[in-house]
Formats: structure tokens, C-alpha cells, sequence
């Protein structure tokens, strides 16, 4: 008997038409309440998305003391954040960036946080992060660098803030989120972070920045590793989370592969989320996309060849093409994925997993895939093991949208993020 909890993703008919409202940009959506947990006085945000993600981050912020009404379309955050020296215990459940965001903010008390998560996200490196409190000034208790792990806070920088960029953006963004406070708690005008080894993701940090500017914080690069930020304090107002460029990329993928189209009514071309940039890939293949107002992607009649692409700058979306190319024209190199490695599961290992069994042939190494498509032949009939991670799921509709003899094995799990994915999928049926 297949379990209730298993999802058997729909063939999809070519040449479809569907508008879809994506779900608030994750990303933006944690980052404004960070921010908002440091801000005398309430900040008003819409667009906020209610998955499982936001809502860790909400219910460890109250933890926190910051004050947060959730509206039906407007979450009201009122801070500061109470700084006291209470200890207390969050629970990040399976968000990493959650995870991160909040460790930067526990560094700013003087009590004791102890932060915990689901057994996924315990694996999941926070070394970097963790030096660089211990660097300056916070006494950090973790076995190997994970989770759980207790922060005894009062940072305080004195120089520049060393940090290892080369695993994950995510650590940047949060001691760049925490810098202000940091330099005016020291009498700096400035916070210098120095960022070490080959920075990954930077348009991540960038959205960082744009977020932390709408609150008149404004940051800068000195140089490729050098980002100064002014001692200032945030403040409060209004403000709108735009859709999501990483849940984007399933509906251009589709629209591509099918030869559909497909509008989403609230992203457009002044996104700064670095993961528009798919709709680019997706041009490539020969889809034409229009970015006036909002974004409408229509599919080519035949797809072309893309024999090589570097998705360094965008590895939220690697996954969705890793797991479309086996539906492509013509084999792909896939490269600059190596931290992927880092993610909910490992965004490069799982699904060449997934794909062999599915009779794909590919190669992998440590920092690229290479896949040749299956040409005239269908897959096998396969039960997608997901491995908790919400991107493997709504990725993998991809190719199970080709053939209808892909299985999910837990369709829930785009709870973490999109709830409503399978709903908006059934859209284009």
C-alpha cells in the first residue's frame, strides 16, 4: 500500500497557459525580520510567505522578546529585540538561514542561547559562523561546528570581522545584518568584514544589502572581500516581500520543457535576487521571456543546445536544471556547484542518487554534474526519495511532469517554503 504522504506528479500536456502568484521570497522575507528584531519601533512587512521556514524564524524571534502580529496580509514586528541575559533555547527546526540569521543575533546578548534544529540540519556546518564570534568576543559551545550549539553573546568587534566565504554566503549575511549594531556599540564609524577564500553566492549577500538599505543602512564593497558598513540604526516602516526568484525557477523549467507559458504576476526584472537570473538560462534554451511589470516565460517548439553552464552565482536553482537536463536536447555540464554539497541534503550527490536509478547517465565530481539525455526513451517508473529537502521535490516535478511516472515520496515536504506547490502545479494541468 503506497502511503498517503507519497504524491504521483501529474503528466503535463504541451503548449499549457497559466498565470502564478509565487509565494514571498524566503529569503527577503527573513532577512526583513532580522532586521526588524533590531529596530526601536514597528515595521510593517507584507508579502511575508507562511511556511514552515518563516514560521520557525517567528516563533524564535518571540523567544527573543521582539513583538510580532501576524495579519492576514501584514505581519506588524516591533523591537528591539530584548537583549537580555536570560537563558533561552530556539528551535530553527529545518531552516539553515534561520539558523544563521539567528546565531548572529543571539552573539548580541550577554545571556545564553542554546539553538537546536531538525536532525538535517544538525549536520550542516556552522564553523565559520562560529569562529568568528569566538573571534570576537562570544564563547561558543558546539561539537564539530553544528548544531546544537549555545552562544554566551556580548560581541564586540574590535577591527575587522574575518570570515571564511567559501561555503556558504549565509554566514556573511549574518554578521553583515548584526555590523551596524556591533559598530555602534564600539564608537566605530565603520564595521569591516573581511571576507577569506573564494566567496560563493554573492548575489545572496546582495539581497542582504538591498534589504538592509531600504531600512537606511546603506553597505558597500571596498573590494572583491572587503565590506565596510556604517555604524547606524535601522529603521522602521513599510515594506513589501516581492515573489520568490528560487520558486520561480520550477515554472520556467516547465514552461521550457513543455513549450508552454507561463506569467508570474508578482516578480519582475528590478528583482535584485540573484536567482532571476534562470530566466536567462531558460533563454538559452530558447524560451522567450518578457520582464515587463511581471515575468512571462513561454517555451521554444524545440529546445537548444546548452553544452556548458557555470551556476555559481545561483545554486538555489541548480538543482531545477540538474533536474530537468536529463530532458534536454543535448548533454550539459553543469558546473560551479560545489556548495551544494552544504544544503538541506547534498544538492549534487542526491540527485545524481536519484537519477541513476532512474536510468540517467551522468557524471559528477566535486564541483559539477555532467548529464546526457534520455533521448527518445522514457525513465524508469522511480519512487523519488526527497531526503527532507523541499528543492529535491519541487525540482524533480520537472521530469516527473514529462513522463507521470515519477513518485514523491513526501509531498509535505514543500511545506518548508511553498505550501501550495502541488495546487499551483495542478494550474498548468
Amino acid at each position: 500500500m503506497i502511503p498517503d504522504s507519497t504524491f504521483l506528479i501529474p503528466k503535463l500536456s504541451r503548449g499549457f497557459e497559466a498565470s502564478i502568484t509565487l509565494p514571498g521570497s524566503k529569503s527577503i522575507a527573513l532577512r526583513q525580520l532580522a532586521i526588524s528584531a533590531l529596530v526601536d519601533g514597528t515595521s510593517y512587512i507584507s508579502g511575508i510567505p507562511k511556511c514552515d521556514d518563516t514560521d520557525a524564524m517567528i516563533d524564535c524571534l518571540r523567544i527573543l522578546g521582539v513583538a510580532i502580529d501576524e495579519g492576514s496580509s501584514v505581519t506588524s514586528v516591533t523591537g528591539p529585540m530584548n537583549f537580555g541575559s536570560a537563558d533561552i533555547e530556539l528551535n530553527a527546526r529545518m531552516s539553515g538561514a534561520s539558523t544563521r540569521l539567528l546565531i548572529g543575533l543571539a552573539a548580541l546578548r550577554s545571556g545564553s542561547t542554546r539553538i537546536d534544529g531538525h536532525e538535517s540540519l544538525r549536520v550542516r556546518t556552522n564553523a565559520p559562523l562560529f569562529d568568528v564570534l569566538r573571534d570576537n568576543g562570544c564563547d561558543v559551545l558546539s561539537d564539530a561546528g553544528t548544531l546544537p550549539a549555545t552562544i554566551k553573546g556580548g560581541m564586540k568587534a574590535d577591527g575587522a570581522l574575518h570570515i571564511d566565504g567559501s561555503l556558504s554566503s549565509q554566514y556573511i549575511t549574518a554578521v553583515t545584518v548584526i555590523a551596524p549594531v556591533l559598530a555602534h556599540r564600539c564608537g566605530s564609524a565603520t564595521q569591516v568584514i573581511q571576507v577569506h577564500g573564494d566567496l560563493v553566492s554573492r548575489p545572496y549577500i546582495d539581497i542582504t544589502l538591498n534589504e538592509m538599505a531600504k531600512r537606511s543602512v546603506t553597505g558597500e564593497w571596498i573590494d572583491s572581500t572587503v565590506l565596510s558598513l556604517p555604524a547606524a540604526r535601522y529603521q522602521s516602516g513599510e515594506f513589501v516581500v516581492e515573489g520568490d526568484a528560487s520558486a520561480a525557477s520550477y515554472f520556467s523549467a516547465l514552461a521550457t520543457l513543455h513549450g508552454g507559458t507561463v506569467t508570474l504576476t508578482n516578480l519582475d526584472a528590478s528583482t535584485v535576487q540573484g536567482d532571476y537570473a534562470f530566466c536567462d538560462v531558460m533563454e538559452s534554451l530558447g524560451s522567450r521571456v518578457e520582464r515587463q511589470r511581471r515575468t512571462r516565460i513561454t517555451g521554444p517548439r524545440q529546445l537548444k543546445p546548452l553544452p556548458q553552464i557555470d551556476m555559481q552565482e545561483m545554486p538555489d536553482v541548480a538543482l531545477t536544471l540538474i533536474a530537468m537536463s536529463p530532458m534536454l536536447a543535448t548533454p550539459i555540464e553543469i558546473s560551479g556547484l560545489q556548495s551544494l554539497h552544504h544544503k538541506e541534503c547534498d544538492r549534487l550527490e542526491c540527485p545524481a542518487t536519484e537519477m541513476r536509478t532512474m536510468g540517467v547517465d551522468l557524471s559528477t565530481s566535486h564541483s559539477s554534474i555532467t548529464v546526457k539525455p534520455f533521448g527518445g526513451q522514457a525513465p524508469k517508473a522511480h519512487m523519488l526519495t526527497t531526503y527532507h529537502d523541499h528543492r529535491m521535490a519541487m525540482a524533480f516535478a520537472t521530469l516527473g511532469s514529462a513522463y507521470g511516472n515519477v513518485t514523491v515520496d513526501d509531498k509535505a515536504v514543500v511545506n518548508k517554503t511553498y505550501p501550495d506547490f502541488w495546487q499551483d502545479y495542478a494550474r498548468l494541468l
